[in-house]
């Protein structure tokens, strides 16, 4: 059967009726979509979605930082 789910942050197959854990990111720019197989690998990827939004809002290639603008 290859429709089951598969852990989004270990890769670990996940049966029917086990229990899951969505991963919900906000200001990521490119959020992990997917179901993790534990609150552990559910809150590994929450915290790399937030560390890749912090390193987008402070980067030069983000249209909106006004760090380096002569307003």
């Amino acid at each position: 059967m290859g429709d089951r789910l598969r852990c989004m942050s270990c890769g670990t197959e996940i049966r029917d009726g086990e229990p899951t854990w969505e991963v919900k990111a906000y200001f990521d720019p490119n959020p992990p979509r997917g179901v993790a197989c534990s609150s552990r690998c559910a809150d590994k990827k929450r915290n790399e979605s937030k560390l890749r939004a912090i390193l987008w809002y402070n980067s030069l290639a983000n249209p909106f930082n006004s760090k380096e603008r002569n307003d």
